[in-house]
């Protein structure tokens, strides 16, 4: 099996409300800097997206990967908080053909994006501790190929806002969402955004990152997160190394919903 220089399976264009970069962008961009796979996952935020942006994302993505050889740009969606509008879920995965879906939770219902809140060390343990019951609920769901940015509200609570929170009284349950992404044959994703925070870190970190390896998981992806083509790949190194400092020996691209594996160099 061929060795992977490069990978970044998690990229927004300006089909993204949050995006204004043209896909062709992101793919000279992969170009310049060696890179062999992209996912280009537009967000899917289930109360409130659009189904032509959402074609038009995916279209691009087909049209683009028929460009060039040395560079694959796969067909992904970011589907975000799926459980709370089931139907339109089920019209946003019945849309277009996809390579991967990466599932994701920015907001709880009923709450904003953790983005917009700016909680207080209490409300935050309670925020925390909604986020990762209703992330179980989405895993046991498990219509969804990797999921991303697991710890996601420290990318804000800590990381932005400097707030800590005891994770400890979340064990258990987050013990049963990495054990059931196991079971079920998912990957997890090593998420590179955190570390452009203020108070920088991978999401998730290396701990649960290895708990995942050790629970039985197999399946790592990685992703930037980027918004801007300056973003793309930024603190990817720091990504691999956690990945081996827990344990795992490859990434993994999605491919036709298909998890291939490519040894890390």
């Amino acid at each position: 099996m061929n060795k992977i220089t490069q990978c970044d399976c998690h990229l927004h264009t300006d089909n993204s409300f949050d995006s204004d970069t043209p896909a062709e962008r992101l793919a000279e961009r992969a170009r310049e800097l060696g890179i062999e796979y992209i996912a280009i996952t537009d967000h899917c935020d289930i109360l409130e997206w659009s189904d032509a942006n959402i074609a038009r994302s995916n279209a691009q993505a087909a049209w683009l990967n028929e460009q060039y050889d040395d560079l694959t740009v796969l067909r992904g969606i970011e589907l975000g908080e799926p459980l709370q509008a089931p139907e339109q879920t089920a019209i946003a995965l019945g849309l277009c053909e996809y390579d991967f879906i990466l599932c994701s939770l920015h907001n709880i219902e009923g709450e904003e994006d953790f983005y917009f809140l700016h909680p207080d060390r209490e409300k935050a343990q309670d925020l925390i501790g909604r986020y990762f019951d209703e992330l179980l609920e989405i895993v046991r769901w498990n219509e969804f190929d990797s999921l991303a940015h697991f710890t996601y509200p420290l990318r804000y609570i800590t990381g932005r806002d400097g707030v800590r929170v005891d994770m400890e009284r979340y064990q258990p349950v987050i013990t049963e969402i990495l054990a059931t992404l196991a079971a079920n044959g998912k990957a997890l994703e090593i998420n590179t955004s955190g570390l452009r925070s203020p108070d920088g870190f991978l999401l998730p970190t290396v701990e649960y990152v290895r708990q995942f390896g050790e629970l039985g998981g197999r399946f790592i992806t990685l992703g930037s997160d980027a918004h801007v083509p300056e973003h793309m790949a930024v603190g990817m190194k720091e990504g691999i190394a956690a990945a081996k400092a827990a344990g795992f020996h490859a990434a993994t691209v999605f491919i036709r919903r298909q998890p291939v594996e490519f040894p890390f160099e």
